[in-house]
């Protein structure tokens, strides 16, 4: 079984990618399939398709920004320093980001309101509310899928065939995420982090890294090479 979590949560987290690329449009030359297929893949591994499309267009859109970035910004020292020893324990050494994907669905990043399913959050606009409702619909589906399955094969079989490889897909993906956006303390590695009108849309985009992932760049459709994706998302 290992072996088949390994293998299968891989291939959730390319499936992942797909939708991915559907969000910035860049699957398909229609927004319709982009968005039909989109909801479609994401849906499978429980991922809000438009609720994470929105989130993510801010990340682009902010991306190397202390306050504005929507994901992975670094605690500040004032911030660390109004945390107690707990706080610190759990956020700074216990790697608990490794699974933190699906709580970031629910509540977003720490410091920010609202839910990727909740069509009323700040993060979307009235007219995005019914895609979100739509993306919320498509989940809905999913979870009747995984019920009926669950009925039909048991509690035993889902964990196997569908629960070990969604944290499997959970890790690579927080995990290839904080290697896209972190260098380590090596001069040559070491990124940026920007405030005010230090910031721009060109810096941003350059404080991220390209990362060769092995046999695993191709099956997950290139998502290593991210430089170039952040300066032309399209």
């Amino acid at each position: 079984w290992p072996l088949y979590w390994l293998a299968q949560g891989t291939m959730f987290w390319a499936l992942f990618v797909v939708g991915h690329d559907c969000g910035h449009q860049s699957f398909s030359p229609s927004r319709a399939i982009n968005d039909f297929v989109g909801n479609i893949v994401h849906a499978s591994i429980m991922v809000p398709y438009h609720g994470w499309r929105v989130s993510h267009r801010k990340h682009h859109g902010n991306h190397g920004h202390v306050e504005n970035d929507e994901s992975w910004y670094p605690t500040t020292k004032s911030d660390y320093d109004k945390m107690d020893d707990l706080t610190k324990l759990g956020r700074l050494r216990f790697p608990w980001s490794l699974f933190a994907y699906p709580f970031y669905l629910f509540n977003r990043s720490p410091g920010k309101t609202g839910s990727h399913f909740d069509p009323g959050c700040d993060l979307f606009v009235p007219s995005e509310r019914n895609m979100v409702l739509t993306s919320d619909a498509f989940l809905i589906g999913m979870v009747g899928v995984l019920a009926a399955a669950t009925a039909k094969l048991g509690v035993v079989a889902m964990f196997n065939l569908y629960f070990m490889p969604y944290w499997v897909f959970v890790a690579w993906l927080d995990v290839v995420t904080y290697l896209q956006h972190h260098g380590s303390s090596d001069p040559q590695e070491k990124l940026p982090w920007y405030r005010g009108e230090e910031w721009s849309y060109l810096r941003g985009g350059l404080t991220c890294l390209d990362r060769d992932y092995g046999i695993f760049h191709k099956i997950t459709h290139d998502i290593g090479t991210h430089v170039v994706h952040h300066l032309f998302p399209q």
